[in-house]
């Protein structure tokens, strides 16, 4: 084609069509792609910058996902920690509700202590007449008298002949007479007996028609007390304290407010509690069983050892084990289930491996060289790691061992909330530089766009000149081929 020679117009014409194709086809390129450079050749500086701030904003954009994960691991984190503040209140609350029920009672037995001295001795003197008094029985006991000791006592009886139960009456209604001697009949109901009121006192009816008439002339009813069955009894004394309270002594003699027989002990001593009385041929004192407080008798004196006693000391009723109170008993359990609780929802509180309530730490990243981190350290909030103890045997059977765990409760609240704020601190740290990478990575990738992005609407407006000079080029083509063609026509 070398042959070809063309006018200087038409291969101007010609070029301006080829510059306009090429930058047609550059337009259009950045039209299909959107960026105004493509490659290094298009632009190195603006091409490897935005290479560069796209690869930064990646980089970013994936620590973003990161955060974003952490963000999980804590959320989690702190729902465990709120549910775990419930157990433990109510383990508490569980715990308040079993101090009201009623306590586990404890009993214990009676204590008792025998003496080998043998005081049966002790006798009430008594007589019992000969004469069948039963049924419609009558006599005239006037003149009938009784000596008491010194003391010479006439019955004040009715005149006449008068029944048995009139003859009774009188002798009893006898004053001076009837705090000493008593009228009964006797167990048959046949014959009267008169029996002295104490040991301490002996009777003689006197002689008298009255005293034949009812069987009993002459009879002595002889009369033995303490100290006189009891050799070397007079002139000691003994002590005695029952549960703790106020002491008791006696003294044993025949002076005013001395002891002399078995039924003065025993009022003696029934005013502390102590009990006295006649077991086989020993003296028996003791104190009776108790429920809910411990019992006790103390003893001393030279008396116990007249009396065979043990020897001076303080002995204690035997302990019965109580029975649990039920409602305790449920709730003891119910709090050691809460606490197993507390322990499994520790261990189920973890995400994308890591677990804050059982130990674990978590480490975020905040750039890309890893020099800007954040480090949440994990803690124990177990029932062990809050110093929550469950409880055992027959614990929440005593008010004191439930109020035992109300300060390590109310530690675990306080920690449990110490490290709720904890985790809310760095929930909001975390959430905070999520904001700023995401804002940053729409910085970054806005300055690379700002480098490498065509502007639509003027590669638009350059692509409608484009075709507007290659359709003026066409038509200045045709027209100086005109000139060509008129000269070719010459030639026909």
């Amino acid at each position: 084609m070398s042959d070809l020679v063309l006018s200087r117009g038409v291969r101007g014409i010609l070029l301006s069509l080829q510059n306009a194709a090429a930058d047609t086809t550059t337009v259009q390129n950045r039209l299909a792609t959107g960026k105004k450079v493509n490659s290094a050749l298009d632009k190195p500086s603006s091409y490897f910058t935005a290479r560069a701030l796209d690869a930064r904003a990646g980089d970013l954009s994936a620590l973003v996902d990161r955060v974003s994960q952490s963000l999980e691991t804590l959320k989690a984190a702190s729902t465990g920690i709120g549910g775990i503040v419930k157990l433990v209140q109510a383990a508490k609350s569980l715990a308040l509700q079993a101090r009201q029920a009623p306590l586990a009672q404890t009993s214990y037995d009676a204590i008792a202590q025998t003496g080998s001295t043998d005081i049966s001795g002790e006798t009430v003197g008594s007589v019992t007449g000969n004469v069948d008094v039963s049924g419609a029985f009558q006599a005239n006991i006037s003149g009938l008298k009784i000596q008491v000791g010194a003391t010479t006592y006439t019955v004040a009886a009715p005149a006449g002949n008068v029944g048995t139960n009139t003859i009774i009456n009188a002798i009893n209604s006898t004053a001076g007479l009837n705090g000493a001697v008593r009228a009964s009949l006797d167990a048959s109901g046949t014959f009267v007996k008169l029996t002295a009121t104490s040991s301490d006192t002996s009777f003689q009816v006197l002689s008298s028609a009255a005293a034949t008439a009812v069987g009993i002339d002459g009879l002595s009813g002889t009369s033995t007390n303490l100290l006189q069955a009891v050799g070397g009894l007079s002139g000691t004394s003994m002590t005695v304290q029952a549960n703790g309270g106020g002491a008791k002594t006696v003294a044993f003699g025949t002076g005013a407010g001395q002891i002399s027989t078995l039924a003065e002990l025993q009022s003696a001593l029934g005013g502390v509690g102590v009990s006295a009385s006649l077991n086989g041929t020993g003296l028996s004192i003791g104190v009776p069983g108790t429920v809910a407080h411990a019992n006790s008798l103390t003893t001393s004196g030279s008396a116990l050892a007249v009396l065979g006693l043990p020897a001076a000391g303080t002995d204690y009723g035997t302990v019965n084990a109580p029975t649990p109170d039920p409602i305790r008993a449920a709730a003891q359990e119910q709090y050691n289930a809460l606490l197993q609780q507390i322990d499994q929802m520790a261990g189920d509180a973890s995400f994308g491996g890591i677990n804050l309530l059982n130990g674990d730490s978590l480490v975020t990243t905040f750039n890309e060289s890893g020099s800007s981190t954040l480090t949440v350290s994990g803690f124990g909030v177990s029932a062990g790691g809050l110093n929550l103890t469950a409880a055992s045997g027959n614990d929440f059977q005593s008010n004191g061992v439930i109020d035992g765990l109300m300060p390590g409760l109310d530690a675990a609240l306080a920690t449990l909330r110490q490290q709720a704020a904890s985790l809310g601190a760095n929930l909001g740290t975390l959430q905070i530089r999520q904001t700023f990478t995401n804002n940053m990575i729409n910085t970054l990738q806005g300055a690379a766009d700002g480098l490498v992005l065509a502007d639509t609407n003027e590669e638009g407006a350059n692509l409608l000149a484009l075709q507007t000079r290659q359709g003026l080029a066409l038509t200045a083509l045709s027209l100086s081929t005109q000139g060509d063609q008129t000269v070719l026509q010459l030639f026909r």
